[in-house]
């Protein structure tokens, strides 16, 4: 059960992490406009932090992950996350979050657990969906030793579930994001009417120098005869 709630703050992160703000598109010369129009979506990692902040530790700046998840709110209800960051490290995007509180083993005994987790994978393109690869899970150096076993025990199963699961249609979302502006980013910059299949992810990839993930997408003109959005 813990190793899905890991699972599912993960994918969480990674939704709100993904490419956005500075977003421009690139002309190509010679380009017509029955031909995609290419874009570079890009997002540094100060940004990825303060989106995470907004969107997911609300709560006095915490998150509670297992209030009203079924799969750990048996025993995680005070568990809580806090101090969340994420960085470049070469290829790889480094999530890292507090975590702190009790979790119960049975009606008599709930343990206190306090320790930094640390998520760290490469995202590639691959069939037009963003990939997790090579996903590396590790308790950090100060964690107490409760919490260092912790995660020591479940990190193989997490990894393994990450590198198997950890998929995200962008495209679909940029089709959904350009046509609701209250979702929050990612989004392709002056496009409000786009379909799933007119986006077609190219790259993804981090970018140490400026700490930051840009993603390369060409986006279609819709066929003749379809009506628009």
């Amino acid at each position: 059960m813990a190793v899905r709630m890991i699972y599912a703050l993960f994918y969480s992160w990674l939704t709100l992490g993904l490419p956005s703000g500075g977003s421009h598109a690139i002309v190509q010369p010679g380009t017509t406009s029955a031909d995609p129009s290419p874009y570079t979506l890009t997002m540094p990692t100060a940004q990825m932090v303060a989106l995470l902040r907004t969107q997911l530790f609300v709560d006095s700046g915490r998150l509670y992950p297992c209030r009203g998840n079924p799969a750990c709110s048996a025993w995680g209800q005070n568990l809580a996350l806090s101090a969340p960051g994420v960085q470049v490290n070469g290829p790889r995007l480094v999530f890292s979050v507090h975590v702190s509180g009790t979790y119960a083993l049975n009606a008599m005994i709930a343990p206190s657990i306090a320790g930094d987790l640390i998520v760290s994978a490469v995202p590639v393109a691959r069939d037009g969906l963003i990939h997790v690869t090579q996903s590396n899970v590790q308790p950090g150096p100060t964690s107490d030793i409760t919490f260092q076993a912790f995660v020591q025990t479940v990190h193989g199963q997490l990894e393994q579930l990450l590198n198997d699961k950890g998929t995200l249609d962008l495209a679909q979302y940029l089709a959904m994001s350009a046509k609701d502006p209250k979702l929050p980013p990612p989004r392709i910059p002056g496009v409000k009417c786009v379909d799933r299949s007119q986006i077609r992810v190219e790259s993804i990839a981090t970018d140490p120098a400026s700490s930051a993930v840009t993603a390369s997408v060409l986006v279609s003109p819709p066929p003749p005869g379809t009506r628009a959005c």
